[in-house]
Parts: C-alpha cells; sequence; structure tokens
C-alpha cells in the first residue's frame, strides 16, 4: 500500500524509506506469531493422540501396574482429589472428563440404527 503511494507520489521517497523497516519488522513478528500458533496447534494434535492412545490400553496397563505406575497415570488423568465423607472424588484432566462421565446415548448415532 505504501508503495502505491509512492508509485502516485502521495507519499515521499523519505517517508517510505523509514517506514519500511517498521513494516518488516512487523511482517517477521507475525510470521513468529504464526510458526508459533502451528506449533501450539501441533503439540495439542500430538497430546490428543497420546490422549486416546493411553485410554485404549489403559485398563490393561492399570491392571499390571506397580505403584509409582499407577500414580503417574492417576496424575496423568487427574487435576486433583477432594473428600467427600469417605468417598475420594477425582477432578477430571480434559479430554478425560468426558470419557468418565461415559457415551451420551441420545446424542449418539447408535439410536438412529
Amino acid at each position: 500500500m505504501l508503495l502505491n503511494l509512492r508509485i502516485c507520489e502521495e507519499i515521499d521517497k523519505e517517508t517510505l524509506a523509514r517506514k519500511m523497516p517498521e513494516l518488516r519488522d512487523q511482517a517477521a513478528d507475525l510470521r513468529l506469531s504464526i510458526d508459533a500458533l502451528d506449533r501450539s496447534h501441533d503439540e495439542k494434535e500430538d497430546v490428543a493422540v497420546k490422549a486416546l492412545e493411553l485410554s485404549k490400553s489403559l485398563r490393561e496397563r492399570w491392571v499390571t501396574a506397580d505403584y509409582s505406575t499407577k500414580r503417574r497415570i492417576l496424575a496423568i488423568l487427574c487435576l486433583n482429589f477432594s473428600l467427600d465423607d469417605v468417598t475420594l472424588v477425582p477432578e477430571w484432566r480434559k479430554p478425560f472428563d468426558m470419557l468418565a462421565e461415559g457415551l451420551d446415548l441420545k446424542n449418539s448415532r447408535d439410536d438412529k440404527i
């Protein structure tokens, strides 16, 4: 846009020269932001895949696990625990909260068959 204004002689050469480094810096900042967002998206995708893989094999892993492994599995699945009278109540991490709630049959495709 500035180049077009310069060509049309609506801004002078010095103004264009003064503005160009600022515009290059802004473009570089935008490229860095886009790259960071892409990395963030890829990392979230990796976590989702790992969560799905873990959820598929969790029962078998739990049964055969030692105490330290069980503690690690609980740390992955839960944010925190609270005690309600004599019951330990987990606060599930996302997406495990949906797995803990179970399937919502009224919104599933199973009722359409």
